[in-house]
């Protein structure tokens, strides 16, 4: 079973119907596409790259609540009463991507009422993800996170090899679970010497995905 916010085929081609009538606005890789500061007048569809969503404690530590993928929508915020977003939306790759103001949502869920239950159905998908996210926080520990997370991108990553991860940096796997960079790099180091995990230049080999998953029930 899928753990992600993917959404099908069908509720996605209609909010790009509802997109393409507007330009898409390209992001370079580590650009902000929007902040706490920024007025929320868009619902914002990803086309292609990958997003992420950051809240970020007055000390300056980061935490990764949500990456988006390609055909996924964030910003939901700007569905409400006007105010600002409530994260930071930063562009992990080469981005592009779909604004659609307020009001043409509104409107296109006039003309069809459905639509308006599928952006009820992907809110709560978001709000599932960060309430599992923030119960992780809580209760487990950071090894026990940090095997949680590498099974959820082995899982959703859509790689031929189905154990092995895109390779991220250990600010970035510290960032998705709460935890310092320098108890991130001392965790994947007790993990590599247990032989659960490879890491080459490239990719995170994932060795002994049943003993990560016994690691991420802790």
């Amino acid at each position: 079973m899928r753990r992600d916010n993917s959404r099908t085929t069908e509720e996605v081609g209609a909010w790009e119907q509802l997109a393409l009538r507007r330009d898409a606005v390209a992001y370079a890789r580590g650009a902000l596409i929007y902040t706490p500061n920024h007025p929320a007048d868009d619902l914002l569809l990803l086309c292609g790259g990958q997003v992420a969503l950051h809240m970020i404690s007055d000390e300056g530590r980061a935490l990764t609540i949500r990456v988006v993928e390609p055909g996924e929508l964030f910003g939901q915020i700007a569905l409400g009463e006007h105010g600002n977003y409530d994260t930071f939306a930063e562009a992990l790759t080469p981005a592009t991507i779909y604004r659609i103001s307020r009001a043409d949502v509104r409107a296109m869920i006039e003309r069809e009422p459905s639509l308006g239950l599928d952006l009820l159905e992907d809110l709560t998908r978001h709000r599932q993800a960060v309430s599992r996210l923030f119960d992780e926080v809580a209760f487990k520990s950071v090894p026990a996170r940090l095997a949680t997370l590498l099974l959820d991108l082995a899982e959703s990553g859509g790689d031929a090899q189905p154990s092995r991860v895109a390779r991220r940096s250990h600010r970035q796997l510290a960032e998705r679970i709460n935890a310092y960079r320098e108890t991130v790099t001392k965790v994947i180091n007790q993990f590599r010497a247990a032989r659960l995990l490879e890491i080459d230049r490239s990719f995170i080999t994932l060795l002994n995905p049943r003993g990560l998953e016994e690691l991420a029930q802790g």
